[in-house]
């Protein structure tokens, strides 16, 4: 009886065992198909793709993800249009919808986010050899389906679109650069090793090896969706370089993770710009809420998002380029509080404060113009919103160097209050007044303007009301806030200091000294300028940064004319023969003037010879074969391969009479940072036209030396 039931129990346990191989080789045997079907949609694909090799394309198939032991990746792609990951699939079913991609009417949430980690990861071990994330592409390629639609940032093709979607991607590389490229990809990515699975599917007899399904699209010849690419393709512009590589240390600033406000600062040309573009690109890709890009200047913003359009069309519609007062018009009447701004309105009342202000007259034995009043209210005291007058007794005036003593302070003070009621008693408000009444709306309503980031290009040009009000729209923002600028580039009074704006950068700042845009000899001519310039930036002096510059050209062309139609007839001359005799492109070309009157002028002239061109009021950073025209205060910013500055005098403004020499400082100061910028917007050549004068030294830009700086007041 005892021996009877020990075999009955282990008759019982051998029955279990077999039920559990039979399980288990039922789900090897589905692994094995699915390995199967899997290999058998690559297979498929690999011809298609290697069409692609006679386009300067490298196929590499079944490599290793970067890091891992196990994980593979069907293909890798290498050519003109950057690196591309492939990850092919055999579903029967798919859809996209709302954004979201269904295999039947289940969510495939985690097969888009592991592409979308392989790309980062890629993106991430290619890091060092400059490549930037937006040359990094990744598509889920189907086998079964014609589909050809975009998640953001993620391909969705079918096996016949794949090759015509590869071949329009715009050129980034060169051919040097591509095998460069191959050789680091080929180390992060090596072959996969055979494996014990793959090793079993292969062993598999013919009969128990799943057939192609009747429903398989074979991807067939796509030769004419092919050709169709190659021709938008010759069409498109390439990209610029900086578009598909930065230095290593600008790509590390992209895809830093700072915890907080960050800052990066460096004279003109060594790329602030590009990586503020490049690193709003960066956050979109990494968040849903929108990424906020903000400058003072308002031409850039709207040049930065055709750049952005071209750099990384998936994700530009998640960042919001925008000038700072758009901006705050734009939070007001979403408030339902539209403003009633008026430029000619806030003069007639500050004229009006003026003469109800007897202790007014007071102010013009200090300094006997009006408008460094003005700028003093517009610029320092009501950006700051002060409690009362003795904090404006206390404050430290940053970029102002004219010490007031109380009385004086106490008068501006008065006068500030007259102003301010006049503004009420009119229902109107200045440029200051939006930037203030906007941050109390965000205040009171944060929820309403949620942004995952905030990135402020050209923030010495900002006053603190508009700095505070960014910072407030930034303060829930995963992505924080990062701030780019010069202060050697302000061109405007006053200034701010961070600690002002309740922001600290300690631990999350970076200086970028290496010059990419402009030749030796332009910087050169521009540093002259500045003679030594020991400028505010944000509150702390600075200046004096060693600049390394990497290119060399020709050396500014100046012209000297003793009339502005002398030096007009000189500037039509030589644009004319760059054009025709050089065959450089009126694209190429930008003539920058320091008052909008001689832009319009300017305008005038080229129309008057023909030439085609545009303000860049109406510039939106895409290719056109026009000439650039505009202030020097529009294009900061911007870059363009040749730049003519026109109307310029060889010395800086002669102080007025009863001005202080502290005041026309301040002004020559901001005279020479304006001339600076202007210089600097040239990468590859620059003319400059100087009205005679009959002094000063037109090699020397910087012939007036400035006196010692007193201390701040």
């Amino acid at each position: 009886m005892v021996a009877g039931g020990s075999a009955l129990r282990h008759a019982e346990e051998l029955a279990a065992e077999a039920a559990d191989l039979e399980a288990l080789a039922l789900v090897k045997r589905r692994q094995a198909e699915s390995y199967l079907r899997g290999g058998g949609a690559e297979n498929r694909l690999g011809p298609v793709l290697a069409a692609l090799t006679e386009l300067e394309w490298h196929v590499l198939e079944d490599r290793r993800w970067p890091g891992s032991r196990r994980a593979n990746v069907d293909f890798v792609m290498v050519g003109p249009g950057g690196v591309v990951v492939l990850d092919v699939k055999d579903w029967r079913e798919l859809e996209v919808r709302d954004g979201t991609l269904f295999r039947g009417d289940a969510r495939e949430d985690d097969e888009v986010a592991k592409i979308r980690a392989l790309a980062d990861t890629f993106a991430d071990h290619l890091a060092p050899t400059g490549l930037t994330r937006a040359a990094v592409g990744a598509a889920l390629v189907f086998s079964r389906h014609r589909v050809s639609k975009r998640l953001d940032d993620l391909a969705i093709l079918g096996a016949r679109e794949v090759a015509g979607w590869l071949a329009r991607l715009p050129r980034r590389l060169s051919a040097d650069q591509v095998s460069e490229l191959l050789a680091a990809v080929q180390d992060v990515s090596p072959p996969m090793p055979p494996s014990a699975d793959r090793e079993a599917v292969a062993a598999l007899p013919v009969e128990a090896r799943p057939a192609v399904g009747e429903d398989v699209d074979p991807p067939g010849d796509s030769a004419d969706d092919l050709g169709a690419a190659l021709l938008d393709q010759a069409l498109a512009a390439p990209l610029e370089d900086w578009m598909t590589f930065l230095h290593p240390e600008q790509n590390r600033l992209v895809q830093i993770g700072w915890s907080g406000p960050g800052r990066i600062r460096g004279p003109a040309g060594t790329g602030k710009s590009v990586v503020a573009l490049h690193r709003a690109v960066h956050l979109a890709r990494q968040h849903t809420d929108p990424v906020l890009f903000v400058s003072f200047v308002k031409t850039l913003p709207q040049v930065f998002e055709g750049l952005a359009q071209r750099l990384a069309p998936e994700v530009a519609q998640r960042i919001e380029f925008t000038g700072v007062h758009a901006f705050a018009r734009s939070i007001l009447a979403q408030a339902g509080e539209p403003p009633s701004v008026s430029r000619p309105g806030a003069d007639a009342a500050f004229r009006r404060a003026w003469r109800s202000c007897p202790e007014a007259a007071l102010l013009l034995d200090i300094d006997p113009r009006e408008s460094y009043w003005r700028e003093e209210v517009d610029h320092v005291v009501r950006p700051r919103r002060l409690p009362g007058l003795d904090a404006y007794l206390a404050l430290s005036r940053v970029g102002r160097v004219t010490p007031l003593r109380a009385s004086a302070r106490a008068v501006v003070w008065a006068l500030t209050l007259a102003y301010e009621e006049e503004l009420r008693a009119e229902d109107l408000t200045d440029f200051t007044g939006l930037l203030l009444s906007a941050t109390d709306v965000v205040g009171r309503t944060p929820e309403a303007f949620r942004y995952s980031a905030v990135v402020v290009d050209e923030v010495q040009d900002l006053n603190l009301a508009g700095m505070r009000l960014l910072a407030t729209v930034a303060e829930h923002a995963p992505g924080s806030l990062l701030l780019v600028g010069d202060g050697r580039q302000s061109v405007y009074p006053g200034g701010f200091s961070l600690a002002e704006a309740d922001l600290s950068v300690a631990g999350r700042a970076a200086v970028l000294t290496t010059n990419y845009r402009n030749t030796r000899q332009v910087l050169e001519h521009a540093h002259a300028v500045l003679d030594g310039d020991v400028f505010e930036d944000l509150g702390e002096l600075a200046g004096g940064e060693e600049v390394d510059v990497v290119r060399e050209g020709p050396d500014p062309i100046v012209t000297r004319a003793r009339s502005r139609r002398d030096l007009e007839a000189g500037l039509a001359s030589i644009l004319e023969r760059s054009h025709a005799h050089r065959g450089r492109p009126w694209g190429d070309f930008a003539v920058l003037t320091e008052t909008r009157a001689d832009t319009h002028r300017v305008v005038r002239l080229l129309r008057a010879q023909k030439v085609p061109c545009q303000l860049l009021d109406s510039y939106r950073g895409t290719a056109t074969n026009k000439v650039k025209v505009g202030t020097v205060k529009r294009a900061k910013g911007l870059e363009f391969p040749y730049v003519f500055l026109p109307y310029l005098s060889e010395q800086p403004p002669a102080q007025e009479p009863g001005e202080p020499a502290e005041s026309h400082r301040e002004r020559v100061d901001r005279w020479r940072h304006e001339r600076y910028v202007g210089m600097t917007r040239a990468r590859d050549g620059l003319w400059l036209g100087y009205l005679e004068t009959g002094a000063g030294d037109v090699s020397s830009p910087a012939a007036a030396r400035r006196p010692a700086r007193p201390p701040r007041g």
